[in-house]
């Protein structure tokens, strides 16, 4: 479905991404790993248009034009990011009706002559914000402001967020950063089930290995903005190229 080829992100005389290319497909479930500062976020910044990017990016075949915010959601594409990304002074309801995608009806004409297809609309509208609160497990808080969340909390409402936008690849940004370990099964939980549901592929940029390895078919490693090693989550943490660049040189040459 996605496919990133050549892609290089440059700050001045920074390369933060280093003609880096990968692939997800439609069913897929792949991480994105490496130290600190190695060009993740970055590289999900350059494929959703919100930095210059050189390179190649297509999803289902047809190309994407960078650094264009907005190219990439139109067409099923969505992210979330490090920090959760939610209106403090909302509801948790008014927080997903954000993401429902309003068609049609929007028109001073219909304002006039088609009222009640309007208000049907925008009572499914509601209706698809509060089903994506109990799909993520907030139901109970729908008249909850999201700035009395906890911390995981606002991950949730996030994810509810994107799910009423009904992504076909979602990109998730250190979705488990700062949860604790409950929390962190709830979301692989969650993920889980959303994906054998029918939802999105998944491209995971995340620190934390055991939550990686619960979900992840594939693994793309980078070092300094560039990749070093892909393959199956076992094959990549025995390579000796990723145990060096998350622990150091092991054995000095004299």
């Amino acid at each position: 479905m996605l496919e990133a080829d050549n892609i290089t992100v440059r700050f001045g005389g920074v390369v933060a991404v280093d003609d880096v290319s990968l692939t997800v497909g439609e069913d897929e479930i792949v991480g994105l790993v490496g130290p600190n500062g190695s060009g993740k976020s970055t590289f999900l910044n350059a494929v959703t248009g919100l930095v210059r990017a050189e390179g190649t990016v297509r999803v289902d075949g047809e190309r994407i034009r960078l650094g264009r915010q907005g190219c990439v959601s139109r067409r099923g594409v969505l992210r979330t990011f490090q920090t959760p990304q939610v209106h403090d002074e909302l509801t948790c309801l008014e927080n997903v009706l954000i993401g429902v995608p309003q068609r049609g009806l929007r028109s001073l004409p219909a304002a006039w002559f088609r009222r009640p297809a309007m208000a049907r609309a925008e009572r499914g509208r509601w209706q698809q914000a509060y089903e994506a609160l109990a799909y993520v497990g907030l139901a109970a808080a729908q008249d909850t402001l999201a700035g009395a969340l906890s911390y995981g909390d606002r991950r949730r409402l996030e994810l509810a967020r994107v799910y009423v936008g009904r992504p076909r690849l979602l990109l998730l940004d250190e979705p488990a950063a700062g949860l604790n370990q409950r929390e962190t099964r709830g979301l692989v939980e969650l993920l889980t089930t959303w994906r054998a549901d029918g939802g999105p592929a998944l491209l995971i940029v995340e620190h934390k290995i055991d939550f990686l390895e619960s979900l992840c078919q594939r693994m793309i490693v980078l070092e300094l903005g560039k990749q070093i090693a892909a393959g199956a989550p076992a094959q990549v943490w025995a390579d000796p190229k990723v145990v060096d660049a998350y622990l150091g040189k092991l054995v000095i040459d004299a």
